[in-house]
């Protein structure tokens, strides 16, 4: 009986748009996310940064890192730059942090209470990121170094290998990135999406908009010898 109340309320204050009951912070819950394993967790006032079909991620102020969770919660139909209040069970599925609506039956439920921007994107260097990568997973990021597309990039289903320009090995994802552009040799000016880890290896996925090719070739500069010389004055 207790529990088809509380699915009552639940109802009640979704359809009448009353006052949401603030739990643990996304940040809170990502550093310290053994406390609240198979939990029902509710924060809320979270933006909607990017969706896929199975679930979505979503950020909190001030959207650093630790600041935003991947929600998983297939055939929804929200959007980037929704606001909403999360109540659902949190996880970790194969190492991703996750709050799953549907695993919290009759409790589970996304409140949209309004719009936001979407917002800004970090800027970290590929060596930054792989040596922290866990307080950057589901934040929408930049990585700011140039990178190439080495030879036996692909590694099979969508992922393909890229090397930042000081040496930082990465894995991408075609997540949202259509794959069939992907070739040998392309040099990206930077890269823009989402980390996440998949099993322990953590896997970049950009936008779809979000790798700037660019002529990986150094346009020759005429230089004069006066100019060469003021440099080491």
């Amino acid at each position: 009986m207790r529990k088809f109340a509380l699915a009552l309320l639940a109802i009640s204050l979704m359809t009448a748009g009353m006052a949401y009951a603030c739990g643990m912070s996304i940040h809170t819950l990502q550093v310290n996310s053994p406390a609240a394993l198979n939990s029902l967790v509710t924060p809320c006032d979270a933006v909607i940064t990017e969706v896929r079909s199975t679930g979505f991620f979503a950020s909190q102020a001030p959207h650093g890192p630790y600041d935003a969770i991947w929600v998983y919660y297939p055939g929804h139909t929200f959007a980037p730059g929704d606001l909403i209040s999360i109540c659902g069970l949190f996880k970790e599925v194969c190492g991703l942090t996750t709050i799953d609506i549907p695993a919290a039956g009759l409790y589970g439920y996304i409140l949209k209470t309004g719009t936001a921007p979407i917002p800004p994107v970090n800027y970290v260097t590929a060596a930054d990121l792989m040596a922290s990568p866990e307080q950057w997973e589901s934040v929408t990021i930049t990585i700011v170094d140039g990178m190439t597309v080495p030879a036996g990039f692909s590694l099979g289903s969508g992922q393909w290998l890229v090397n930042a320009l000081d040496g930082t090995p990465l894995l991408f994802d075609d997540f949202w990135y259509n794959f069939a552009q992907v070739m040998e040799g392309q040099c990206y000016n930077n890269a823009t999406g989402i980390i996440h880890d998949a099993c322990g290896v953590y896997t970049f996925e950009p936008f779809d908009d979000g790798l700037p090719i660019v002529n990986c070739s150094v346009n020759e500069e005429t230089v004069s010898l006066g100019t060469i010389k003021a440099l080491f004055r």
